[in-house]
Parts: C-alpha cells; sequence; structure tokens
C-alpha cells in the first residue's frame, strides 16, 4: 500500500526534533522582573535579547523611590529570588538602597549589561502578522531622536509601580515652594527646620512621616481615607522592630551554611503565606486579623483625640485596601509638631495648601505620596492583531488579562506584573519566577516547534475574568473601600491582587493551558519540527538509555 498523496508534497526538514532556530525577544523594563529574566536566558540557547530601560539604570521602583524611610515591608530574605539567598542583608526590612544595591549585582551577575539599552523609552509597539513580529519604536531620553526594532516577543516588565503621578488638585503646580513626588524624591532635599505637608495615606506616605517628623518644624499629613496599620510581617523575627539588624554571626552562619539560610527563608515564606486565608470575608481567621490590628492601632492611637482616633480606624475589613505595616506612624501623628487632616483639599495655592473648609496650611515644602497609575494601561501605544489597540481598549473596559501574563489579539506579548498579579498575598518573588517561566514556555514553542504567533482566545480570558471575579466576592479586596486594587474606586472591577494564595497562583500557570491559545506555523504542516527522525541524544550518542531509573 502507497503513502498517501499528500506526503508527497511535504518536505522532511533534516534536524533532529525540536532543533532551536534562532529568535530575538525585546524585554521592557530592567527592574527586578527583568533582571529575573536575564537569569533566566543564560540557560536558553539560540535565543537574542534586548532590554529598554527609560531609566540610567537597572532596579526600577527601587532605583526611582528613595523617599525619607523607603524601605521593604516584607523580611528582605523573603524579598530576593526563589533561586538565590543573600546572606549579607544588613537588617530584616532592608532599606531602598540595599535592595537595589542586590538586585545590581545580580544583573550584573546574570549579564544583563551587555544585553540593555538605558535611557530608551519605549513608545509603541506594532504586530505584524505576515511577518510573525513586533516592530518597537524607541525614544532616546537625552536626544529625543526614534529608533526601530523588532522581534517574535515582547515581554513587558515594566510592571505596575512604573508610572508615578501627581494628585488632581487644582493649582498644585502653582505652588512657590518645593513640590516633590515619592516616586521621583530628589536626593538631598534638606527638610531640616520647614514647614511640611504630606498628601496621602498609603503605604509611602506610612513610612515617610515617622522618619522626617522628628526633624521637620511642622508637619501637615493631609489623610483623607483610613488605613489598617498593621503590626510588622513576621515580626517575631525582629526584636528591635524594623531597625532590627543581622549580627555579624547570623550572616557567617548564612553564608557557611547555605541549608540553614534556605531553611531559614523557607520559614519566612510559611508565616507569610499562611496569612491569606484573613482574606476570606467573614472568616474567623479574617475576624482575627481585624482584632489584632484594631487593638494595635488603638494602643498606638491611645494619646489622640478620641474623635479623630475613630476616624483613622477604618470601617471596612483588613485587606481591602493594601495592609500596610508603619512602625512609628501611628505615635508620629500624635507629636507636637504634627497636623492630622481628613478634610479634602480645595486647592493649592503659592503659599501652601487650602481645605474645603476654606482653612490655609502654609508650608514650604509639599510632599505628594499619591502613587502610582496602578491602571495598567501600558505607557506606550500597543497595537496587536487586527489593529487593535490595548491602551484605549483597556481605558474604556479595564486591564482585563488571562492569568496576569497574556492578551487577546496580542500575539506573542506577555507581561510580567501584570493585572492580578499576586501584589499583597505574599512575597512577589516566587510569581516573578513563575510568570517569566510562562512566557518562556511560548519562546520555546516559537523557537523549536516553528510556531509563528501564539495568542489567548477572548472566550477564555473572558471566563478566567468571570470566574476571578467571582471569587473576588469572597475575598475583602472586594470590600466597600476605595482601593487601587478597583482602579481607584470603591466598586470597580479588581485588578490588582490574584483570588487566591501565592501557592495557588504558582500552580495555575505551572502548566499553561495550550488549549486556551490561537496558533499559527511558519511551516507548511505544523509537525515539521519533528525533523527526520533524529534527536539531539541520537547525533551525540550521549546517554541513550537515560529513561531507565530502576
Amino acid at each position: 500500500m502507497g503513502s498517501l498523496p499528500a506526503a508527497a508534497t511535504l518536505t522532511v526538514q533534516d534536524q533532529y526534533i525540536g532543533a532551536p532556530q534562532p529568535i530575538k525577544v525585546i524585554v521592557i523594563g530592567a527592574g527586578i522582573s527583568g533582571i529575573a529574566f536575564s537569569y533566566k536566558a543564560q540557560f536558553l540557547e539560540g535565543v537574542e535579547y534586548v532590554i529598554y530601560e527609560k531609566n540610567a539604570d537597572v532596579g526600577g521602583t527601587w532605583l526611582e523611590s528613595r523617599y525619607p524611610g523607603c524601605s521593604c515591608d516584607i523580611p528582605a530574605h523573603s524579598y530576593s529570588y526563589p533561586w538565590v539567598g543573600n546572606p549579607e542583608w544588613s537588617k530584616v526590612y532592608a532599606g531602598a538602597e540595599e535592595i537595589w544595591d542586590f538586585y545590581r549585582q545580580r544583573a550584573k551577575e546574570y549579564g544583563l549589561y551587555e544585553h540593555a539599552k538605558f535611557n530608551q523609552r519605549v513608545i509603541g509597539a506594532e504586530w505584524d502578522d505576515d511577518s510573525g513580529r513586533w516592530t518597537i519604536k524607541v525614544q532616546d531620553a537625552a536626544s529625543g531622536r526614534i529608533t526601530v526594532d523588532s522581534a517574535e516577543v515582547v515581554l513587558n516588565c515594566a510592571g505596575v509601580l512604573n508610572q508615578w503621578k501627581w494628585p488632581d488638585i487644582q493649582g498644585l503646580h502653582s505652588f512657590g515652594g518645593t513640590l516633590v513626588h515619592t516616586g521621583n524624591y530628589p536626593q538631598g532635599l534638606d527638610l531640616a527646620g520647614k514647614r511640611v505637608a504630606v498628601i496621602g495615606a498609603g503605604s509611602s506616605a506610612i513610612q515617610v512621616v515617622p522618619t522626617i517628623q522628628p526633624i521637620v518644624k511642622s508637619l501637615v499629613t493631609f489623610a483623607r481615607s483610613p488605613t489598617w496599620v498593621a503590626p510588622q510581617f513576621v515580626g517575631r523575627l525582629a526584636t528591635d522592630g524594623r531597625s532590627t539588624k543581622y549580627t555579624e554571626a547570623q550572616k557567617e552562619q548564612f553564608r557557611t551554611d547555605p541549608e540553614r539560610l534556605v531553611a531559614y527563608r523557607r520559614e519566612i515564606d510559611q508565616e507569610l503565606n499562611s496569612r491569606f486565608p484573613n482574606f476570606y470575608k467573614n472568616s474567623p481567621a479574617q475576624k482575627m486579623s481585624r482584632e489584632i490590628v484594631e487593638k494595635s492601632m488603638r494602643e498606638q492611637l491611645a494619646k489622640m483625640d478620641p474623635a479623630l482616633r475613630e476616624q483613622l480606624i477604618p470601617d471596612f475589613d483588613v485587606g481591602c485596601r493594601r495592609v500596610t505595616p508603619g512602625e512609628g506612624y501611628l505615635e508620629a501623628l500624635q507629636q507636637d509638631n504634627v497636623e492630622v487632616v481628613r478634610t479634602p483639599i480645595q486647592e493649592v495655592t503659592p503659599d501652601g495648601v487650602v481645605t474645603r473648609e476654606g482653612k490655609v496650611y502654609s508650608v514650604d515644602v509639599i510632599i505628594a505620596a499619591t502613587g502610582y497609575d496602578t491602571s495598567y494601561v501600558p505607557g506606550f501605544q500597543l497595537t496587536g492583531r487586527n489593529g487593535v489597540d490595548l491602551a484605549k481598549r483597556w481605558k474604556q473596559t479595564g486591564a482585563e488579562a488571562y492569568f496576569t501574563c497574556a492578551v487577546p489579539d496580542m500575539p506573542n506579548y506577555f507581561m510580567v506584573v501584570g493585572p492580578n498579579t499576586p501584589i499583597s498575598n505574599g512575597s512577589l518573588m516566587p510569581s516573578i519566577e513563575a510568570q517569566v517561566d510562562f512566557a518562556l514556555s511560548f519562546v520555546d514553542q516559537i523557537q523549536r516547534q516553528g510556531v509563528k504567533s501564539a495568542v489567548v482566545s477572548q472566550s477564555a480570558t473572558t471566563e478566567f475574568n468571570d470566574h476571578k471575579d467571582a471569587v473576588m466576592e469572597l475575598l475583602t479586596f472586594s470590600g466597600n473601600c476605595n482601593s487601587w486594587y478597583k482602579g481607584g474606586t470603591s466598586t470597580g472591577r479588581i485588578v490588582g491582587p490574584w483570588p487566591g494564595s501565592v501557592n495557588h497562583f504558582l500552580e495555575s500557570i505551572r502548566n499553561p493551558r495550550l488549549q486556551d491559545f490561537e496558533y499559527t506555523y511558519r511551516t507548511q504542516n505544523r509537525f515539521m519540527y519533528l525533523g527526520k527522525g533524529l534527536s539531539a541524544r541520537d547525533l551525540a550518542k550521549d546517554n541513550l538509555g537515560w529513561y531507565i531509573r530502576g
């Protein structure tokens, strides 16, 4: 019996199965996620990559955020990649400069600097179906000159905390004193003896206020919304609070006993991850969490006017807004040189801040601790299949991704720390690794299986988000509070945290659901990557009985 006629027209490629073809990846951002990619890229064969970074160096948020008191609110040993510990952390809760230096050293170690182009801002990306490539427009920060690059894959590692924004307050930029933002804080700003206003009551304000309170002449903190200010995360390991340092003996033990360091890091993450049940509405864990945090706040605010104290204690569930440890913050609010203002701001004048009640606060410095654009809308024009502009779509619908990593109509485009990443569910580090691995699984298909494009379907994305929304109704993230988790609203769709624990997230994307993706191929037959019947092992005659295990 002869072969089928179609087989006669098929060309068998003279290669072993899955022989890697050269491809290119463009990475946007050299923050922690971009550095993580550079680590993984060391083990890739035939993958060229370039990282475009808008800043002058690596580090992202930790390069930019240098406001007074800036530090990580989870233990530093949990804030390093799962594959590498740091026995040299000086404190339990490391400061911004130490964190940045650690990641800069990792970038050097992983070879990122050989692939990075700094002071280069991506301003546009457009997909071409015919070539199966993205065309990227990049603008040089100094000259404004625009260059063009292209690649089969784009990995957006810009994250969510990369576009700081001024508050929308009338007359803000008419202020005649010094106006700064915590996301772009100038080094060397002397606040000693100054009259200072801090706008905001989120995580950055909670770190700024107690740091500057002892040195300023007067401090007015405009705290429109109450916030749950929690005890330190894994505080039992920090006997002296946020100032707790590791002794030289402890660091030496971490250096000489790597297994002890791993065990210590796992102990921290065990405790961090065990907190997730606290986020289920009306659960015993949530009730206990609220009792603990409220009791702590009341004790720390004992000297405050009772009426003001009640305004500062939230009436929503713990976790509805980001829970923030705030050692010294509540105590600072009760000092003689501090005034807490709950009345909304009407305007800013050349002399200071005016509230809606008409009260004028004359100040020398205004610090806007008002956060970032957390809409997840790309800061550049991203045009995918059929001319779909993602920024325009998301501005209308809100950010809607598939397992935080992929978007319909955007072939070969992946995100790290996209919408609904586990940003408040525990340490972010294992989730960053999982998202990079998710993207690289598709890079592998494109490189080794003749895939031209892979794009998640709209139906899968819609169903995923419907399920995500349903789960969020069970969690305090969807509670009755104004939160950036909900796009700065009290009732909007939740685009912030993941609808589950860190371990739930890791399991959910460990094995990508390929059935949710649509594929096109560069070859006339999708199975041409199988080659002429040999594997790389066959050609090398290397350990051809590797599968025998017992």
